[in-house]
């Protein structure tokens, strides 16, 4: 099967929304029947002959030609049924019945011709045609395996540092979903310079692209495809390859290596690929013989990588492995996505078990109760003894059967801006879709990096006051800093500290002086 062929100078929808809807183009429009069911839909040109293409729904039956030309986002109603002609025996009998009861020329066989004109066409549906976009199409892809869905693929790319210009690495494309939302979050503009005015120059300096690889040759050669027909192609590489086995490179004369600085695996053994995602060749049995390595990965950033595993089991294997190929910084977590439906809950009636709102509506309804209840006892007592009742229970049932007899009670509230606004989960909570494992490869460093690295340091802080780690502390405690003019304020107080020293000392012999002239003439005394 031949790809589809792509218009070069058309950016892909999914990237650059279009002004209106094209005919013919391959890339699919989104219909949007109801919050959780959207189709793909290729709008078709309508051919010369044959019968048109139409899109048979339950909301009624929408040509191709119904979406050519409109805008994104807009309402399209479905055709009315054709008329048949047992439809048409039917209406020609009820004019003819109509003509026999009144006289042609009254107006009412005019207007039953009219009705029943109208009850030959159906009720109008509507759908609405959305652009594409990640997100929708992950709703609407044909599944082949399992699938990324929004919650996951957002956070991924969040966490892999994505951004236009990135490079990534995906094992096991699959059904695609991940691939189109890892190439949006990438994309700075085509190689090719497709989505460029003409004259105008492109404004990156590094194209960002995914560089693809699923193992099952089927669905590697389906998703080459849907990426072409989607108009990503020079953006996305897709290739049929095992990466447990060959690693990551590109087969071709001479392999290709992505430079990735982002990585996704979702395979059923990562711990067998990460030996590949390394920068260093691995070591040799025979020294005699040399390695040629080529490395996947940008040698000039730190890569990050996620690992996309449903098993605890695999989880425990993966981190092994990372640890073992010098991946650091390694974390797992697991997302779960909840759906919160926000509406507005208006005020039911008394027969829907509402209570009352204020306290003279709470002792109004209480008087009206224990009214009825004296009522009931007493017809109840009247038929005992055989006597006849009063009446009077009928009449408070009577005087209350809007409260106590309609089904939408006195107050059932019509003003959608009245009653409160409440939350509540959806009805199907998604459980545990697969646990996330990320890590961090740190760039290459070397003694020449580190002496470059230096010298641009030196280079920055010239003119600026060298000192070391602790400066600032011995500051604070007022103590000498090595290399720093000392300031006035401390000469002055280390001047007043040696003055004071100097007359303690001072005062020290003068006091050892006069000890000893004492002891002396005491020692006279004794004699």
């Amino acid at each position: 099967m031949s790809a589809p062929t792509v218009d070069k100078k058309a950016p892909s929808p999914f990237l650059v929304t279009p002004s209106t809807i094209t005919p013919g183009a391959p890339c699919p429009s989104i219909i949007h029947l109801k919050r959780d069911h959207h189709l793909a839909l290729a709008v078709k040109s309508t051919p010369t002959e044959g019968p048109p293409p139409i899109l048979q729904t339950r909301f009624g039956e929408f040509p191709h030609a119904s979406f050519a030309g409109i805008p994104y986002g807009s309402q399209v109603r479905a055709r009315t049924t054709p008329k048949t002609a047992n439809a048409g025996r039917k209406r020609k009998r009820a004019a003819v019945a109509a003509d026999s009861s009144s006289s042609p020329s009254t107006p009412a066989a005019e207007s039953g011709g009219d009705k029943a004109e109208e009850a030959g066409a159906a009720g109008s549906g509507f759908v609405h045609v959305l652009a594409p976009t990640a997100e929708l199409w992950t709703a609407s892809l044909p599944h082949r395996t399992q699938v990324v869905y929004t919650p996951d693929s957002s956070y991924i790319l969040h966490q892999l540092g994505v951004r236009p210009g990135s490079v990534i690495i995906e094992a096991g494309a699959g059904s695609g979903s991940f691939t189109h939302a890892a190439v949006r979050a990438a994309y700075s503009g085509y190689p090719d310079g497709r989505e460029l005015e003409e004259g105008e120059k492109p404004r990156a300096s590094r194209f960002g692209k995914v560089w693809s690889f699923e193992f099952h040759e089927e669905r590697a050669g389906k998703l080459k495809e849907e990426i072409a027909a989607h108009g990503l192609d020079g953006l996305v590489q897709i290739t049929h390859q095992d990466v447990c086995k060959n690693g990551f490179l590109v087969p071709g004369e001479e392999p290709v290596s992505p430079k990735a600085n982002a990585v996704f695996l979702d395979l059923p053994a990562p711990w067998l690929a990460v030996p590949h995602l390394t920068r260093s060749a691995p070591p040799s049995t025979d020294p005699t013989t040399p390695i040629s390595f080529i490395s996947p990965l940008d040698p000039n950033t730190a890569t990050r990588i996620c690992c996309f595993s449903p098993c605890m089991e695999q989880v425990t294997r993966t981190v092994a492995s990372l640890r073992a190929h010098g991946w650091t910084s390694i974390t797992m977590l697991e997302l779960q996505h909840r759906r919160l439906e926000v509406r507005r809950q208006q005020a039911r009636g008394y027969s829907e078990g509402a209570s009352a709102r204020t306290l003279s509506e709470a002792l109004s309804r209480l008087v009206t109760v224990n009214a009825l209840r004296d009522a009931r006892r007493d017809d109840q007592l009247a038929q005992n003894k055989q006597e006849k009742a009063s009446g009077k229970l009928a009449q408070l049932l009577d005087e209350n059967k809007e409260t106590y007899h309609s089904k939408q009670g006195p107050r059932k509230e019509t003003d959608p801006d009245e009653g409160r606004l409440v939350t509540r989960n959806e009805a199907e909570l998604k459980t545990h879709t697969s646990y996330l494992t990320f890590a961090t490869l740190p760039r290459a460093w070397s003694k020449e990096d580190e002496e470059a690295a230096m010298r641009e340091v030196q280079k920055i802080s010239e003119g600026v006051v060298k000192g070391t780690v602790g400066d600032k502390e011995k500051r604070w405690k007022k103590e000498k800093v090595e290399g720093e003019p000392e300031s006035n304020r401390a000469k002055k107080k280390r001047e007043r500290e040696e003055r004071k020293k100097l007359e303690s000392q001072g005062e020290n012999g003068s006091k050892n002086g006069e000890t000893k002239q004492a002891d002396a003439e005491g020692m006279e005394i004794d004699g």
